[in-house]
């Protein structure tokens, strides 16, 4: 190895070179890398949303519903299908299995669908599929016009806009949202209807036959060809008005003017509305595409709007910006940037305070040498930088120069005993080369089985081994090839020498300090290993039982949760009784969304409210005039102002603003005439995994499914352990009021009709009928004929039809004697129907949902427990019931358990590594040990502290499986090597004690405080990556400790059962 070593040394001016291309490439890469927030992520779903348009939900469910259902059956690699069937629509969400082919399954769904569309009753719209990964539930920003003008000029100011904002690179597309849909009306007169004897429609239909363009081919003549322009498509309300329905018994030509009340551009009712901070607007959604650099991309949308603003000043409009990823962007980078360089900072203090200064800068230049090589390669792959990827450089700050402390202290010390620095160089680096090599290998395969994470939360976190495996190679190449050529040129000059002893180096200053007194206690403990082991081993299986137990929700010692509360927006949903108009729902959600922003910029940034549907915590959108949400971009971590509210916690924050737009609710009722049922969840930085509780019921048929909910929502209610349960819920069917309009088949049957003629007019003449398109100066408009109505804002005569009953008095056509009218052939009734029927896997399903507040050790798991535990019995009770768990519990399980496999299989191949280093069986799995040092450290550590076990923590334990037997891997390397050398056991283990404290004493503090100020929030909080940060540090702490005062216990016992063995083996061999 010395000659590698020699080799690499007389080639500096190569290696030189070499250094400097790979940090100009880095650096390059650093400044041409895409920035996102979140690195993009396909989550497995599609949903297909079918619109029936008049069906109700059980015609939805068995005529749309059941035959997409039917199609997908025996699709591969299909989780589950969840279904929701609405009045007109069918909603259908597929889950994929994890890591499955997603793009090929989606296309194979898409087939299977599109071919049974002949199956679907005719009426049934083109089925919409929806592929969710996190570009698309993500955009990059939202712009909204908003102002005092109609939303007509709205939208052709955001129309506009648009074409600007599409210009930008990278943009893959902008979608308006809140423009109504123009048409052309035509409000017939019921009393003039009746006057004239016409029905309703007769006269649509005349109204549709005079505004047809019938494609007719061409007609040659004397060698010339005439194309043939038949029939006519209305574009003046004139030649509408004017169009002829039919002669009268005069022989009088009545035509549409006489009929109508008024003609003239109109909108399609909304089904949804939206507004921003109180105010109506249009909404332009901006998403790029998938490698795009989202701060480059808002940062050019909000130029260009401004740009936009200034222009038309004289408007009255108003630009604001919502849904801007920049915002976590921003924080993120400052967040954790500066605790980086924070860490950094520290690292480099406390190399300089143990080695010097010109150690602790040969030592540190392999931190912007590792972060730029595996930004670079990063960038090689396609891969951005984001939230991910910047917390694992933190993570590896202190990490990553291991190596180079250990190689560095390693050449100082036999500078220090008086040898040439080329000669220290040469041997120090020689010395240390393969257990530092091993070292590293170690750590690297540590994180490589992260990899085997399942699903959208593996592919979320699969940015941390991935740049963390590119740092750490990085780091080795720089330590072994690169730092040698570099301490031979800048390296210390002049050197206070030691005599050459084995414990020289140690002897003056702290070190010395912590000599004697490291070597009082090891020495203690070599002379009671035994005890020593057994009360670590009882220590070890005590953390392991707190664990599991917590994890399980047997005794939650521990909090368990999936993912801290860290929330740069929060949602608030609101569900008003079924049958609410939608006008209303806007109404209320603007005066939610009024009543949150004047709290102040403290507490709120923008609110964008919609009406007509919201979505829930899983990303699933719910469908309804009744519904409505907002969503509410709180302020910067430093300009939030949450009046008190302790340390401006926001998940404490939104406890409070829950009950308080509860309140806010009841005082408005008299206001508004209706009690919303108000929800508030926050929007999570990381995957989503829907409400901390979700219990799901599934049943033969929706009674029995009922029944078994309502005992689980009583259940949960009594325990006094979730009596704290909030938003506790299901989404059971609601009733909503239908009008059934029947035919009197007798009465139909004398005057010669059908019943479907009959009830179609009816329902056309309620809801209108559409009669071609209207040409209007630069586009082609739907064409609607419907009766007026009393109240109608265009309506100047005060008459019209105000009750559905009023239709019954319009004729159906006409008799000999008299018109037919409506009334003589059907009749109107009220009748209730489910607003939602809900299947899981085809089977009725009601989900029992509720969020637990902040604070407490209640964790998703025990309250899965209690369920479980309670509910044992419940198919016997109800046959066919079957209860199941999803939401947080669901993925926290799913995760946890690929955790714990790639965490064994970290251990084997570290295992692995280590046999063939040492070619010994017993020897690794001391070193190994050190593993369970740590995780004692990590589990006291949050028992203590009531800190809260995430997944950053577990993901920490099986990086700290790396990283925590490195110490171990190289103090147990030179005591053998001492033994070698004729030491006695004893003298050998309190040398190589004495040699490695040092270096294992830096590298341990260089790790720690490269996360300290992470794991404390100084001089910025973390909300979602502290967790990790605590547990790592404390983890390592422990095993640091614990390695440095066991091992040798350890090491000593294991070679002492070695010497006796032989020893009687010997005799047995006499």
């Amino acid at each position: 190895m010395k000659r590698f070593i020699e080799l690499i040394i007389s080639k500096r001016v190569v290696i030189n070179v070499l250094f400097a291309i790979f940090l100009i490439a880095g650096l390059n890469s650093f400044m041409s890398s895409p920035v996102q927030n979140m690195p993009p992520v396909d989550i497995g779903k599609v949903f297909i949303y079918t619109v029936y348009y008049g069906a109700s939900p059980e015609d939805v469910e068995a005529l749309v519903t059941t035959k997409i259902e039917d199609a997908l059956d025996g699709l591969e690699n299909v989780e589950y299908i969840q279904s929701s069937s609405m009045r007109n629509v069918s909603s259908t969400e597929i889950k994929f299995i994890d890591d499955s082919d997603y793009k090929k399954l989606y296309d194979e769904l898409r087939l299977r669908i599109l071919n049974i569309k002949n199956d679907l009753p005719a009426e049934v719209d083109e089925p919409h599929f929806i592929y969710i990964d996190t570009e698309e539930f993500l955009p990059v920003i939202a712009v909204n016009i908003a102002g005092d003008q109609s939303n007509k000029t709205l939208e052709m100011l955001a129309e506009e806009l648009k074409t600007d904002l599409r210009k930008i690179p990278e943009v893959e597309s902008v979608s308006k949202s809140g423009a109504f849909s123009e048409e052309f009306h035509v409000a017939l007169s019921s009393k003039q209807l009746r006057k004239h004897g016409v029905s309703f429609y007769e006269a649509a239909k005349a109204i549709e036959l005079a505004n047809t363009k019938i494609p007719a081919g061409i007609f040659s003549k004397n060698g010339t060809e005439y194309m043939l322009d038949t029939g006519t498509r209305f574009s003046s309300q004139d030649s509408l008005l004017n169009a002829v329905v039919r002669k009268d018994g005069d022989g009088n030509f009545i035509r549409v003017r006489d009929l109508t009340v008024y003609a003239g551009m109109s909108h399609r009712d909304p089904d949804t509305l939206v507004s921003v901070n109180g105010e109506s607007t249009v909404q332009l959604i901006v998403k790029k595409l998938r490698m795009g650099d989202s701060a480059s991309i808002a940062n050019a949308v909000r130029k260009a709007s401004e740009e936009f603003e200034r222009v038309h000043k004289d408007e009255g409009i108003s630009i604001v910006y919502t849904q801007d990823s920049t915002l976590e962007i921003n924080d993120s980078v400052r967040v954790l940037g500066g605790n980086m360089l924070m860490g950094i900072i520290l690292v480099v203090l406390i190399l300089w305070m143990a080695l010097g200064f010109r150690n602790a800068v040969l030592t540190s230049v392999g931190i912007p040498f590792s972060i730029l090589f595996a930004v670079m390669i990063n960038s090689f792959f396609g891969y951005s930088i984001n939230t991910i990827t910047i917390f694992a450089f933190v993570l590896i700050s202190g990490i990553i120069v291991d190596d180079s402390v250990i190689i560095v202290e390693n050449i100082y010390r036999h500078l220090q005993n008086g040898k040439k620095i080329k000669d220290a160089v040469r041997d120090g680096t020689a010395e240390i080369f393969l257990p530092v090599t091993s070292s590293a290998v170690t750590t690297i395969l540590a994180f490589v089985p992260m990899f085997i994470m399942t699903g959208s939360t593996g592919d979320f976190f699969a940015f941390i081994p991935l740049t963390v495996i590119f740092a750490l190679t990085a780091s080795l190449l720089e330590a072994l090839i690169i730092l040698p050529v570099h301490y031979l040129e800048w390296g210390p000059k002049n050197v206070k020498e030691h005599k050459e002893d084995n414990h020289a180096h140690v002897s003056g200053g702290i070190f010395g300090f912590f000599w004697r007194a490291y070597s009082r206690i090891v020495t203690v403990l070599l002379n009671n290993s035994i005890k020593t082991l057994l009360g670590m081993t009882v220590v070890f299986w005590v953390a392991i039982g707190i664990l599991v137990l917590s994890a399980t929700g047997i005794v939650p010692l521990i909090k368990v949760k999936f993912f801290p509360d860290s929330y740069y927006r929060y949602h608030v949903t609101v569900e008003l009784p079924t049958g609410t108009p939608v006008q209303i729902t806007d109404r209320i959600i603007k005066d939610y969304s009024k009543y949150i922003i004047s709290k102040g910029q403290g507490e709120a940034v923008s609110a964008s409210g919609y009406a007509g549907f919201f979505e829930d915590q899983d990303y699933v959108r719910h469908r309804g005039h009744y519904y409505g949400s907002i969503i509410v971009t709180l302020p910067k971590a430093n300009e939030q102002d949450f009046k008190n509210i302790k340390d401006n916690d926001v998940a404490l924050y939104l406890d409070y603003l829950r009950q308080d737009l509860i309140r806010y609710a009841e005082n408005n009722y008299e206001k508004w005439g209706v009690k919303p049922e108000v929800n508030l969840f926050g929007e999570n930085t990381g995957p989503p995994v829907g409400k901390d509780v979700n219990v799901r019921v599934t049943a033969n048929t929706v009674e029995v499914a009922t029944q078994a909910a309502d005992e689980v929502l009583a259940y949960l209610k009594a325990n006094d352990e979730t009596k704290e349960l909030q938003e506790l819920q299901d989404n059971r069917a609601k009733p909503q009021t239908a009008l059934k309009i029947k035919a009197i088949d007798d009465q139909v049957r004398r005057f010669g009709l059908d019943n479907t003629y009959v009830t179609a007019v009816a329902s056309g003449a309620l809801s209108g009928m559409y009669a071609g398109k209207y040409r209007t100066t630069d586009e082609e408009v739907d064409l609607k004929v419907k009766l007026s109505k009393r109240y109608d804002i265009y309506n100047p005569t005060g008459e019209g039809i105000v009750a559905p009953e009023d239709i019954l008095m319009v004729p159906v056509v006409e008799d000999d004697k008299r018109p037919v009218y409506m009334g003589d052939v059907l009749s109107i009734e009220y009748d209730t129907e489910p607003n939602v029927l809900r299947r899981y896997n085809g089977k009725p399903a009601i989900t029992v949902t509720a969020n637990i507040p902040k604070g407490g050790n209640l964790s998703s798991g025990r309250v899965q427990n209690l369920v479980k535990t309670h509910f044992a019995d419940i198919s016997d009770r109800y046959p066919g019931v079957v209860i199941a768990f999803g939401g947080e519990f669901e993925e926290t399980q799913r995760a946890f358990s690929s955790l714990f496999i790639a965490f064994i299989i970290a251990v084997l191949g570290i295992y692995l590594v280590l046999t063939a280093q040492f070619n010994d069986y017993f020897q690794p799995m001391l070193i190994l040990s050190a593993i369970a040092f740590a995780i004692i450290g990590v589990v006291y550590g949050m028992f203590i502290t009531r800190s809260t076990f995430t997944i950053q923590s577990f993901i920490a334990v099986v990086g700290l499986a790396g990283v925590a037997v490195n110490d171990s891997l190289i103090l147990i390397d030179f005591m053998n090597v001492r033994r070698k050398e004729g030491m006695e056991l004893r003298e050998a283990v309190m040398s190589a004690c004495s040699q490695r404290m040092r270096p294992v004493l830096i590298t341990t503090v260089t790790t720690m405080l490269g996360l300290l100020p992470m794991a404390i929030g100084f001089p910025n909080k973390s909300v979602e990556w502290s967790s990790m940060a605590t547990a790592f540090t404390s983890g390592l702490a422990s095993a640091t400790i614990l390695t440095l005062l066991i091992i040798p216990a350890e090491y000593e016992l294991l070679e002492r059962m070695r010497i006796w063995i032989n020893n009687k083996r010997s005799k047995r061999n006499l």
